[in-house]
């Protein structure tokens, strides 16, 4: 009885460690190309690696790694912020494991009552609900840029 809760235990064990070992392989193939030439921020660890850049113009790029077992991770680029307003607006990218992305855009509203907006997009940068429509017809230009910008920076398909 002993001997099979032994190797009952060490067949579990051995399985975590390689479900673990799996997925921490996985994780750095598939982010770490986001990530070259980024700085890791200070709330960066190993088990919740986040890298960041800022190009020329100010404009915030951000790889976030899968936390903990999980296979969601994302991409982000934002315009500047200022002192002001550090809210700004930005795209979000989820890298899909059967290639491709899910993008979705955070948008803050220009009138005056600082309303802000969140939608998924296509990656031509059309909204997915035809509730977001106008929105993103409106908010063309900024969308455009958060996708030249991304492109430009991790080559995406």
């Amino acid at each position: 009885m002993k001997k099979k809760i032994g190797v009952s235990l060490l067949f579990l064990l051995s399985a975590f460690l390689l479900l673990n070992l799996l997925w921490f392989g996985w994780r750095h193939l598939a982010y770490s190309g986001f990530a070259e030439g980024m700085t890791r921020t200070e709330t960066s660890s190993a088990l919740f690696p986040t890298y960041a850049a800022k190009d020329g113009d100010g404009f915030d790029y951000t790889v976030k790694y899968p936390d903990y077992l999980s296979l969601t991770g994302n991409l982000a680029v934002g315009f500047p912020g200022t002192d002001e307003n550090p809210f700004t607006d930005g795209l979000i990218l989820w890298p899909k494991l059967s290639g491709g992305y899910e993008y979705g855009v955070i948008l803050n509203s220009r009138e005056t009552d600082d309303t802000g907006y969140m939608f998924y997009i296509d990656a031509q940068g059309g909204a997915l609900d035809n509730e977001y429509e106008a929105l993103a017809e409106k908010y063309w230009d900024v969308i455009a840029e958060l996708l030249e910008r991304a492109e430009s920076v991790w080559a995406l398909e």
